[in-house]
């Protein structure tokens, strides 16, 4: 196949002084009216993108700023492409897991921490960025198409990643991408092949927005769940068939087994529900 070379086109220096200028000059403006845009006294605005955290972090990883009174009403505004905070199923106390009753989420600012208070319950930790374990086992969220849940397959091995597909075709290594991957199609094989770590493990991702705070910005969650992923095929399919944003539940919902000997087991599953159409 033949090799194509693509070579920006290069602009002589006049041109690329203009250009330059233009960048500068919409800049400035933009500086401008920021500074002289005023916001109601019980609204703050903050940006709410990983980027602040991490800017946050590289000062010494100390947030100096005051905490907020959650009795405030809260606007929080961020970027629409930027996730603000993940839901999580569990903490670790001690340096071990404990699984939750009810959601926890972490947040990328103190401010969507308290926001998240007021709209779940719960308490925000000292550490905001452990955020809030609230008082919710489900929250209504909304979710942007199909592509919202994404489920990826990856088996590692000692030297690293060594599969990755989404059940169906190879998502890496370049070479390989797009062709089939040849893992089972029914859920039973792949978990009994998995449990003697020769396939790979799901991970499902879940991108949406809180339909009680929908300009908070977006939130993921992410699971192993292989529950989660068998159920996401439907969703998708589900989510497809709705035109514009889709309005659905996330939720931990507690499941009881009997193993061996009779002994009740209980855990919980996330599951996510298509409700309809949001508007």
């Amino acid at each position: 196949m033949p090799q194509l070379s693509l070579r920006p086109a290069q602009p002589d220096a006049r041109s690329a002084a203009t250009y330059l200028k233009a960048i500068q000059a919409t800049a400035t403006a933009a500086r401008s009216a920021l500074a002289t845009t005023s916001f109601p006294s019980s609204s703050r605005a903050i940006d709410g993108s990983l980027t602040a955290l991490r800017e946050r972090e590289s000062a010494g990883g100390k947030d100096t700023r005051k905490r907020v009174d959650p009795s405030v009403a809260l606007a929080v505004f961020a970027p629409s492409d930027a996730v603000v905070g993940r839901f999580h199923t569990g903490r670790r106390i001690d340096n071990r897991p404990e699984s939750l009753p009810n959601w926890r989420v972490s947040t990328t600012t103190p401010e969507t921490a308290a926001a998240i208070s007021q709209l779940l319950g719960g308490a925000t930790a000292d550490d905001w960025a452990q955020g809030v374990v609230t008082g919710s086992p489900a929250v209504r969220v909304v979710l942007d198409g199909a592509d919202s849940v994404t489920t990826e397959l990856r088996l590692w091995g000692p030297k690293g990643l060594v599969h990755h597909c989404d059940g169906v075709l190879f998502l890496s290594p370049t070479e390989v991408q797009g062709t089939p991957c040849g893992c089972p199609e029914s859920s039973e094989e792949r978990a009994a092949l998995a449990k003697k770590l020769r396939a790979p493990q799901p991970a499902t991702t879940v991108v949406f927005r809180l339909a009680g705070r929908y300009d908070l910005g977006r939130f993921e969650f992410s699971s192993p769940s292989r529950l989660l992923a068998d159920a996401a095929v439907k969703t998708r399919t589900q989510l497809a068939g709705i035109a514009g944003e889709a309005l659905c539940e996330l939720a931990l919902e507690l499941v009881t087994v009997t193993v061996g000997g009779g002994v009740e087991v209980s855990y919980r599953k996330p599951t996510l529900t298509v409700l309809g159409p949001w508007s």
